[in-house]
């Protein structure tokens, strides 16, 4: 009589004496390659004839042996994946019997399951750059505000300086921009680049260029207003000449 550890160890090695290799891209992926549940299943009874029981092309009946479907029903799933082009019945001459046989082929699968893989890789890359660059210049930015500031940002400045790339949507380009003024003022601190930038939204400045505009139109202002105040002075003094008594 064998005993409960005997009783256990005997189910592990039956479990363990055979095991179906299903690709990991294939449980992934069915679903986007159209598959249904049932055609999954029959494609993975097909993989455990091959390689449990080395038969290539198991007939419907074998099949339904070991699935809730009656073997017309087999007949249909597999007849929907050779025309979903996922399966393929090709000849093969079998060494040991000496003779060609027909097998079933999942080279249509493997091609499309690859082709799949790659083009979600390739949609996740492009995601992926565009925020690895801006990885890249945030570092870039944290390291440039260190060197003005003379030494490492605290934890509240570097949540500051996050908080107004990734929640604000400020431009690295303005941010640099903002420090550059805070330098050059010898006002180096965060209070007053939050101005700087305070400032600029008061003004729908989003973007380096708009910041650049707007000084110039700024400039020009002043400019104007000297020249405006000459010559108004001008007009008076023509005028009290105008009207200047003479001797």
């Amino acid at each position: 009589m064998v005993n409960n550890d005997g009783a256990q160890m005997l189910a592990v090695s039956f479990l363990e004496a055979g095991v179906v290799a299903v690709p990991d891209l294939l449980i992934k992926y069915y679903h986007r390659l159209g598959l249904t549940e049932a055609e999954m299943m029959v494609l993975i009874h097909l993989l455990h004839w091959r390689q449990i029981e080395n038969e290539r092309f198991p007939t419907a009946e074998k099949i339904s042996q070991y699935m809730n479907y009656n073997i017309e029903e087999i007949k249909n799933l597999i007849a929907s994946l050779i025309e979903k082009k996922l399966l393929l019945v090709e000849p093969y001459f079998h060494p040991s019997l000496g003779r060609w046989q027909n097998v079933f082929s999942f080279t249509p699968l493997w091609t499309k399951l690859i082709q799949v893989a790659t083009e979600d890789y390739k949609t996740f890359a492009e995601v992926q750059k565009p925020l690895n660059e801006a990885n890249t210049r945030l570092g870039e930015l944290y390291q440039n505000f260190e060197k003005e500031f003379g030494r490492p940002l605290s934890p509240l400045e570097s949540e500051q300086l996050k908080s107004w790339c990734l929640e604000d949507n400020i431009p690295v380009e303005l941010l640099q921009e903002a420090l550059r003024r805070a330098v050059l003022r010898g006002i180096v601190n965060f209070r007053y680049i939050d101005s700087i930038l305070k400032d600029w939204r008061r003004h729908n400045i989003r973007t380096l260029a708009e910041a650049l505009a707007y000084d110039e139109k700024i400039k020009g202002k002043k400019n104007r207003a000297p020249r405006a105040s000459s010559q108004q002075t001008n007009r008076q003094d023509k005028y009290r000449d105008l009207y200047r008594l003479t001797p």
